[in-house]
């Protein structure tokens, strides 16, 4: 399997950095807003005690995240279902069409992006 290469992305936003050349830090975020967004979340989570790792999101988009999964999990169950019923047949498995099922659950992943919440 090809590994792409990940792009480094904005720890706000999400958006692509832009290219840095030369010696120095490498960016963090992509813009001065993200940075002060950032920080702003950082002083208001220390102030409620949350932790570097906890996380705030909406239910709608804890929801939203949880119904995509759901999507892909069960698409996975149904490939290995087919692979296997058509191996038990004594057919050939239709690798392709099993590709393309779990393509099509897997790209509407594509647009679950959870954006950080201000302030």
């Amino acid at each position: 399997m090809t590994k792409r290469a990940t792009k480094p992305r904005c720890r706000w936003c999400g958006g692509d950095l832009p290219k840095q050349e030369g010696a120095g830090r490498r960016r963090v975020y992509c813009k001065q807003g993200c940075r002060q967004q950032a920080h702003m979340a950082r002083k208001l989570a220390a102030a409620h005690g949350l932790g570097r790792e906890d996380l705030i999101i909406s239910r709608r988009q804890l929801e939203e995240l949880q119904g995509h999964l759901y999507g892909l999990q069960t698409a996975l169950e149904d490939v290995e279902g087919d692979l296997e019923q058509a191996r038990k047949a004594g057919l050939q498995p239709d690798y392709r069409e099993a590709f393309n099922w779990l393509f099509e659950s897997a790209h509407q992943l594509r647009s679950a992006w959870i954006e950080p919440r201000g302030t």
